[in-house]
């Protein structure tokens, strides 16, 4: 056990220690200056110890001195207080949970008990009660103890108030910071209470001013008065005389004229029903409604000892409004009506008007937590590190992408009586676009669930990638503001990092997280989708890269790891982030364990081997030809000597033209499963033959016709009149007629890469369409790259590439060779 410090006065007996002396051996605050500051409340108090541990003799037994001990979050601290016998001793704290574990003995003139302060830093205020009443107030201050406090900390409290200051604040915590009020277009009802809070006793004051020097207002009301006490006659009054109007009997005047002896007169009467008593009338009854809605809405939540602490509050500030209310300039004038557009220089200029006026405008108003009169409380550290991550992780998706962020579509905040949280769940999702048409989604707090899962998982944060033709891969990243520097721990990894719970969770979601995908033949199956799952931890920079750890290794051979991620030290998250923004479909596949992004690249290596004719319809008869072929499951074309592909065609796709879409399309595809060779007399159709009914075809028996989702477009415009072939990969891959010259794995993965890396190209399909060898496919197509570099799949030869038309070819079979060679070349 440590003593912190101990406080002795002529009642009272405190000390405050830390309960087990164990530091953790990351503490990048260590070396700040701490904080005590003692507020005397008792007129005659004396002090006759005050020590502070770490101070110099000469300033430790000052009262009036504000340096003290460090607190730490998340540490249990011990404290001992008691009374001179014959007195009762208290302890007090705004937050109730924070003093739950103190308990009483001695006929209730001792305090004991365990102080955790959790997740929470900032100040702190503790007041010492005797016979319950205040003998003095010590105010302390809590470090955060994985992260530095005037640099990471406060940046990720500006960080999450620029979305919303109430995302970063909490009401009743053991800590709170300092803050004031600044102009925002709504504020949150939990910055609103707050500024009630601190403006109550002084718009009491200015009302209470008010009730006893009101301003008075003139109303002109009619009265009766004697006739020869009339002071203004007008209009009015001598209406009354010719009709006769009025009260008592008639008198005649000097002119013989009869009239009554009282007739109404306007005359003038003092008032407190005026326009500045309604507008201050008005603001008390909307302060009053807000208080009930938020009564009503605590009371449907579960009942804590802060949510009862809560309660009581909103209920006897409701108390004081009511009685403001029922002052009497404003009693006298709630009932009256505002003009629209109201403006009264009373209200600018008199006392006490001049303050009511201001105090009531200033509800309206936000707070930021930079500094000020106003005590707010901050959410616990854990949570606001977790916005932080999210945050900081859609900066870096902008910077790499060079997208902007929606701001105003950023997040929907989720209001709940007094506290003030961001929606989660599948609705907070931001999408990039990314390079070659796809995107990248980044999704708070997401909900994986339904039939293809037993049990939901919910991990943080989630990056999306959809590239076309692959199906969606995800990145998980958890944030876990816990951190383990244990030296066996350090010796098991090489770096601290989060504890080996968090990494157990990043196998789950790696493991556990289904989905539904479609198999080639559109039949549903479950698959794991995520590829890499990491936890992101508060981990400052050490003096050995984080590199050569074991959790940044194995979250590139097993998919699972951490890294760390602060303010100060957001690189390595930015390095993992752009080496998979930087990878095609099947690179990312290369680094992946067994995983339906795996599975279907291996799919496509194999049906690269299998032979696609792409068929065309008979010219005037478009419509019907597509017709026969979907009912008949048959497709025909004439046996050509030269081409093998006829004997081992294994699919038939139909290109349907503009007669039948627009644009052009490869609409329709089927697998073949047989073929025969027959005169052209044998097939049957509903047109006429316009070739030689001897002419030998090539019938291809087919199974089920199915429509493809997504048409292969032609982009070009140029007439399809003719047959083309290609694989049951570039089939599936391709979205324009130009892809599907694409026929083998080998030459998607560089169409993919090079598309990633924002290197432009054109397809040129210079060799002869031959029979391709599964076991040594080779590519037909040229790459034509804007610096006058071809490149061409070449088989087991690897790629070849001609640095100028008709140059020396050079080969690669190292694949990442070849990208290196294209990145210096091309990008510079």
């Amino acid at each position: 056990m440590k003593l912190l410090f101990e406080l002795q006065s002529d009642r009272v007996h405190l000390k405050f220690s830390q309960s087990v002396y164990k530091e953790p051996a990351i503490l990048p605050n260590k070396d700040a200056i701490g904080r005590l500051v003692l507020t005397q409340h008792r007129t005659n108090l004396v002090w006759h110890k005050v020590w502070r541990q770490g101070l110099p003799p000469q300033i430790e037994n000052c009262p009036k001195q504000h340096e003290g001990p460090c607190l730490f979050e998340e540490t249990n601290y011990k404290l001992y207080a008691r009374c001179n016998s014959g007195f009762r001793l208290d302890i007090e704290h705004p937050d109730p949970v924070i003093i739950s574990d103190l308990d009483h003995d001695d006929q209730h003139s001792t305090v004991y008990g365990y102080i955790n302060f959790g997740s929470q830093v900032g100040y702190s205020e503790f007041t010492v009660l005797v016979d319950g009443k205040p003998e003095f107030s010590f105010q302390v201050e809590v470090f955060p103890s994985k992260l530095d406090y005037a640099s990471d900390y406060e940046e990720i409290l500006a960080s999450v108030q620029d979305i919303m200051t109430g995302l970063a604040m909490e009401y009743l915590r053991s800590t709170y910071q300092t803050g004031t009020t600044f102009t925002v277009s709504q504020s949150t009802d939990l910055e609103w209470f707050i500024l009630l809070r601190g403006l109550i006793d002084e718009l009491e004051k200015a009302l209470n001013y008010i009730a006893r020097k009101p301003l008075r207002g003139l109303k002109r009301e009619q009265i009766p008065v004697r006739a020869e006490k009339i002071k203004h006659i007008n209009g009015r009054v001598l209406a009354a005389v010719r009709r006769g109007a009025g009260r008592g009997g008639f008198t005649r005047t000097k002119n013989n004229i009869p009239v009554r002896e009282y007739i109404y007169e306007d005359r003038p009467q003092s008032t407190l029903d005026t326009v500045e008593h309604r507008w201050l009338s008005r603001q008390l009854y909307l302060i009053q409604q807000r208080l009930n809605q938020l009564r009503l809405e605590e009371r449907q939540l579960y009942d804590t000892p802060r949510r009862r602490k809560a309660l009581q509050e909103l209920g006897d500030m409701g108390k004081r409004i009511l009685r403001l209310q029922g002052l009497e300039p404003l009693a006298a004038a709630a009932s009256g009506e505002i003009p629209q557009g109201f403006v009264s220089l009373q209200l600018l200029r008199l006392p006490g008007y001049r303050e009511a006026y201001k105090y009531c405008l200033a509800l309206s108003l936000g707070l930021r937590i930079e500094g000020g009169p106003l005590q707010l409380s901050v959410k616990d550290l854990s949570l606001l590190y977790e916005y932080w991550c999210y945050l900081a992780l859609l900066r870096l998706i902008s910077e790499e992408t060079g997208q902007q962020i929606p701001v105003k579509e950023l997040f929907a905040v989720q209001q709940n009586g007094l506290r003030v949280l961001l929606n989660r769940g599948q609705e907070q999702r931001v999408c990039f676009p990314s390079k070659g048409g796809g995107h990248i989604t980044a999704t708070y707090n997401p909900s994986f669930r339904g039939e293809a899962m037993l049990i939901p998982q919910r991990p943080d944060m989630v990056i999306t990638l959809e590239n076309k033709g692959w199906p969606a891969m995800h990145l998980v990243l958890d944030a876990k503001y816990r951190l383990d520097a244990s030296p066996d721990y350090i010796d098991r990894y090489k770096s601290a990092g989060p504890p080996e719970d968090a990494l157990n969770s990043m196998h789950r979601y790696r493991d556990a997280i289904l989905e539904f995908q479609s198999r080639s033949d559109e039949s549903p199956v479950q698959r794991r989708t995520v590829v890499q799952a990491a936890a992101v931890f508060p981990g400052g920079i050490t003096n050995v890269p984080f590199c050569k750890s074991r959790l940044w290794k194995a979250l590139r051979q097993i998919g699972v790891g951490a890294l760390p991620f602060l303010p100060a030290n957001k690189e390595y998250v930015r390095e993992w982030l752009r080496s998979r923004l930087k990878m095609g479909g099947f690179s990312i596949a290369e680094h992946t364990l067994p995983h339906s992004i795996y599975e279907r690249a291996r799919d496509w290596h194999s049906s690269a081997a299998e032979p696609v004719v792409v068929g065309t319809l008979s010219a005037g008869n478009q419509r019907q030809h597509l017709q026969w072929i979907i009912d008949k499951q048959l497709y025909y074309m004439p046996m050509l000597k030269t081409q093998l592909r006829q004997y081992a065609t294994k699919w038939v796709a139909i290109y349907s033209p503009q007669e039948i879409r627009s644009p052009g399309a490869v609409t329709h595809y089927a697998q073949v499963k047989s073929i025969e060779i027959v005169q052209r007399k044998e097939i049957l159709t509903p047109w006429p033959p316009k070739r030689n009914l001897e002419e030998p075809q090539v019938l291809f028996i087919l199974g089920e016709v199915f429509e493809r989702k997504i048409p292969i477009i032609n982009t070009s415009g140029y007439r399809f009149t003719q047959h083309r072939w290609t694989s049951r990969l570039g089939l599936e891959r391709a979205y324009n007629l130009e892809q599907l010259l694409l026929e083998t794995e080998p030459e998607w993965r560089l169409f993919e890469d090079l598309t990633a890396l924002g290197v432009k190209f054109t397809l040129d399909p210079s060799e002869p369409v031959r029979l391709l060898d599964k076991d040594n496919p080779y590519g037909r197509v040229w790459f034509r790259l804007d610096d006058g570099s071809s490149i061409r799949y070449a088989g087991a030869s690897g790629y070849v590439i001609r640095r100028i038309p008709g140059g020396r070819p050079q080969y690669f079979v190292d694949y990442q060779e070849l990208m290196g060679e294209i990145v210096m070349t091309s990008l510079g």
